[in-house]
């Protein structure tokens, strides 16, 4: 286990602080663009899914960025610790802070006197975002290229803005018209994302 934190503290403060660093400074200035103040249910999702949804794409899209440069990625692979661990310790290092920040706005909504269920906005912004900054994160370990892995994630949620209709339950924004059947499909598609992500990064 000791072994596991030490990875995981090193990427944080060696790869990962800038990214973090950018998250702090993004979500800092939501309050010159959002309103949290006596939201009802559909405009409380809209902050969620029309800004923070940005958070997912921040803290996966760059989980490979280190293995970009070939020296370090050979450094990494003469190491006892198999890569697809690396990368699983850096994928949970991400959604644990995903977490963290769902569940700090979706407080300060609350607190902000909006109207709204709370379990079901931080379940379904936990997903929406997960599930967007996967795509992202898939990108990169396909094409070792993090900056694709960032402008496909965004053309995905621009894609929503007009043409939600055609994706079904991996639309974005379903919350907003108080819809939550997505979460379960939604889920797994994250889940399969991710997981192919570690493998290809593995064996590429």
């Amino acid at each position: 286990m000791e072994r596991y934190l030490s990875a995981g503290g090193s990427f944080a403060r060696r790869q990962y602080a800038p990214h973090i660093l950018l998250l702090v400074l993004f979500c800092l200035m939501s309050v010159f663009f959002v309103s949290f103040r006596n939201l009802n249910a559909s405009q409380a999702a809209k902050v969620m899914e029309m800004y923070f949804a940005f958070a997912g794409i921040l803290l996966l899209t760059p989980l490979f960025m280190p293995e970009q440069n070939r020296e370090i990625w050979l450094l990494e692979q003469s190491k006892a610790m198999p890569m697809w661990k690396l990368y699983l310790i850096r994928v949970l290092e991400a959604v644990v802070l995903l977490m963290v920040v769902v569940t700090v706005f979706v407080y300060v909504l609350k607190q902000g006197g909006s109207s709204f269920p709370m379990g079901k906005l931080w379940l379904g912004s936990v997903v929406e975002i997960l599930f967007l900054g996967s795509i992202g994160f898939f990108v990169s370990a396909i094409t070792n290229q993090v900056v694709l892995g960032y402008m496909v994630s965004v053309l995905y949620f621009i894609a929503n803005i007009g043409a939600s209709k055609y994706l079904g339950k991996l639309a974005l924004f379903q919350m907003m018209k108080e819809e939550f059947g997505f979460i379960p499909v939604m889920s797994a598609s994250a889940l399969v994302l991710l997981i192919g992500g570690i493998l290809i990064r593995e064996h590429k």
